[in-house]
């Protein structure tokens, strides 16, 4: 009973002088983890809207890139730690459509580097936000085995067989690294999808060679994470129109993060998308527009535009990455801002 008693009335004391107990940093720790779950629950309209912004490190591997990902974290107070991909698989030479054969399966110490980023990650921030690594996806590793220069669209062409073979190589490799990094700390990911746009590859191909592969790294993600985001990306191809979006939604994901511009001139709108989705959206701003080129008070302003117009259930950022040279204080101001948006803006 003592022991008791001393130990509480310690514990007073110490909260008095600005510590706090071991359960109240527990229960501080999860409120990012929670405030993401409750995102996902689209019965009831959020009053905290979480937010996080992405953009690459000078430094990709090793330990300067993990107090990278630590400075970016703490600095913005964004409400996850989304651990950036920097690993690359070896070019190989593929002078013609039959060369895609030569493309092999990556087993899990080829991702060993990037995996030591996200564990130790993890061993710093995983009690109090989730660890959400980024996840290239086949057709991204596909450039990346040809590198600069060749066209990969031409030598899927030649012969597609070959070249849904090395999709399959190369899913199964972002298997290996999936499930690595499961068991060292990742929470989930933030999935990329990359080649329905209709102009990295044709339809025929994407279809048939493809889609069935960048589908298994959802699928995969979906059955051991806690929580995934599934990036549509349209880096350098946009998609035609919203609709096109809508093919990927029976790929398995918590959250979805999509375009908002199109080739044909149309802008997505945000609650439709959700609706459509049947999943909370992230995202909202462009990458290269005011978040990364306009003042603080100017992004302010686009956060009202995107929060007035977004569904109740909704994660504030990009479209895709933003660029490295973007301000972190702006970051951190529009973060902040969007946190208490529901609060300061009731009708």
């Amino acid at each position: 009973m003592k022991k008791n008693l001393f130990r509480t009335v310690a514990v007073a004391l110490l909260v008095a002088a600005g510590f706090q107990s071991v359960d109240a940093q527990s229960q501080v720790a999860n409120n990012r983890r929670e405030r993401i779950l409750q995102v996902l629950d689209q019965s009831r309209p959020n009053e905290y809207i979480p937010a996080g912004f992405f953009l690459h490190f000078e430094n990709k591997l090793g330990r300067k890139a993990v107090q990278d990902h630590k400075d970016f974290y703490r600095a913005t107070n964004m409400d996850f730690v989304k651990v950036f991909y920097e690993i690359s698989v070896p070019q190989i030479d593929i002078k013609s459509g039959k060369d895609w054969e030569k493309v092999p399966v990556y087993d899990e110490a080829f991702f060993a580097p990037q995996v030591a980023v996200i564990e130790d990650l993890a061993r710093e921030f995983g009690k109090e936000a989730f660890i959400l690594p980024t996840v290239y996806s086949p057709l991204a590793l596909a450039h990346q085995t040809l590198g600069r220069g060749k066209d990969l669209k031409k030598l899927a062409e030649e012969n597609p067989v070959a070249f849904g073979k090395a999709i399959k190589n190369l899913s199964l490799s972002i298997e290996n690294y999936l499930r690595s990094a499961r068991k060292h700390g990742a929470d989930g990911f933030y999935v990329s999808s990359q080649g329905g746009d209709g102009n990295s590859l044709s339809t025929k191909i994407w279809n048939e060679q493809v889609r069935q592969w960048d589908k298994h790294v959802s699928e995969v993600a979906n059955e051991i994470g806690e929580i995934n985001i599934l990036h549509i990306c349209d880096y350098g191809t946009p998609f035609k129109n919203a609709e096109a979006l809508y093919a990927f939604a029976d790929y398995p994901a918590s959250i979805i993060n999509v375009p908002l511009n199109f080739s044909d001139g149309s802008t997505l709108n945000l609650k439709e998308a959700q609706k459509r989705f049947g999943r909370p959206i992230f995202g909202g701003l462009e990458r290269l527009g005011v978040i990364a080129t306009g003042s603080i008070e100017q992004a302010k302003a686009a956060v009202d535009e995107v929060l007035e117009n977004a569904s109740p259930n909704f994660i504030l950022g990009a479209d895709c990455t933003v660029p490295g040279d973007t301000d972190w204080e702006k970051l951190r101001a529009v973060i902040d801002y969007a946190h208490t948006w529901r609060q300061t803006h009731k009708k």
